[in-house]
């Protein structure tokens, strides 16, 4: 004889969601998830913060950088810019969550209509958050209280800004003392404008005219990512922020050390060409040079055979090429003993002095 059972279905979210045991709301959140996907957003697994060097460890460019003028080409620690004149600086501290971290200090100047303004370009950022729930967190004080900040994201074509606009805002204000922001916006769909305005902008931008001369800021542990839920700060290795930055701006240099810039040929009987190695492949293949002296007014030391002769006025030109970077250094060498065309030759940065050579946004 054949005996069948039957039983009625079980359905088992609902099972678990009535056990004496609490899940809480982020607990029911990930059983109730359909899927793996929305279980790892819940989570915030895998790389989730879209600003670079939001930790503020990476200043290639120097700890302590002053710009005079009022301009978005003012970058200051790796990958972040700050609109107004000032002097701003790499410090430490204990936040309040007991994570010791650098941080990002601005002590405003003399120019005029100052405020906190300090942005980071995200690259083909437009793709990414148009239309979508993005998240903002950061520590922040100010040596003003209950002064307005704008705390925007922007689309743009870049630091010329072109062509440009506001996708999400909030204003927030100023506290004393350490204070966790945690913002969450929707942002418009610019995705039609993709082509005029690839990237995105996060801007933290004071409102009112409460920041005078010498009014200071510091920010800390800026995050920006996708959804609606702040998850902790993610932190990455020096060795993997840096490597990012430097897509973006490579610096050649060190204050007390003099440093091996590369390997070439006389181009002509007093011009140079210089082969230099660098560590990741640049953004485009047009960057800026900068060169930066040392105390005594020199910047390089330019060798042919045994002679070496310091340069400084000549220009500094060049194209790139994957991994590798072409000097060309006209005027260079003005050594008692001329050198004929083809020669052999190398170079060194001297200590102080600095070669920046900048692929930004």
């Amino acid at each position: 004889m054949t005996v069948k059972i039957t039983k009625p279905q079980v359905n088992v979210r609902e099972k678990i969601s009535e056990l004496d045991k609490p899940s809480g709301v982020a607990g029911e959140a990930m059983l109730r998830a359909e899927t793996v996907a929305e279980q790892r957003a819940l989570i915030g697994a895998g790389r989730r913060n879209l600003v670079m060097n939001g930790g503020f460890d990476v200043w290639q460019r120097g700890t302590t950088v002053t710009p005079a003028s009022n301009t978005y080409q003012n970058f200051t620690a790796d990958r972040w810019s700050a609109y107004f004149g000032g002097t701003y600086t790499q410090e430490q501290t204990t936040l309040p969550n007991g994570d010791y971290v650098d941080y990002f200090k601005g002590v405003l100047g003399t120019t005029g209509g100052n405020r906190i303004n300090i942005n980071n370009f995200i690259e083909n950022g437009n793709r990414i958050i148009s239309g979508k729930y993005v998240t903002i967190s950061f520590w922040l004080k100010a040596s003003v209280i209950d002064s307005q900040v704008n705390v925007k994201i922007q689309t743009t074509n870049g630091s010329t800004f072109s062509s440009y606009t506001a996708i999400a805002n909030k204003y927030i204000e100023t506290s004393l003392d350490w204070k966790k922001y945690e913002i969450t916006l929707k942002c418009n769909n610019d995705i039609a404008n993709i082509g005029a305005r690839p990237h995105a902008l996060l801007e933290i931008d004071g409102v009112d005219g409460s920041w005078a001369n010498g009014t200071s800021f510091e920010i800390a542990q800026v995050q920006l990512e996708l959804g609606r839920v702040a998850t902790p700060f993610e932190h990455r290795s020096y060795g993997e922020e840096l490597a990012l930055c430097q897509r973006y701006c490579y610096v050649i240099g060190h204050p007390s050390q003099v440093i091996y810039l590369g390997t070439g040929s006389m181009y002509t009987t007093t011009a140079v060409n210089l082969s230099v190695p660098l560590p990741v492949q640049l953004r485009h293949n047009s960057p800026s040079f900068t060169r930066v002296a040392n105390g005594t007014g020199n910047w390089l030391n330019v060798y042919v055979g045994a002679t070496g002769t310091v340069s400084n006025a000549a220009p500094l030109q060049g194209d790139y090429t994957q991994s590798n970077l072409r000097i060309y250094i006209p005027g260079a060498h003005s050594g008692s003993s001329p050198s004929a065309a083809g020669a052999g030759v190398w170079s060194m940065v001297l200590a102080g002095a600095q070669l920046i050579i900048s692929s930004e946004l």
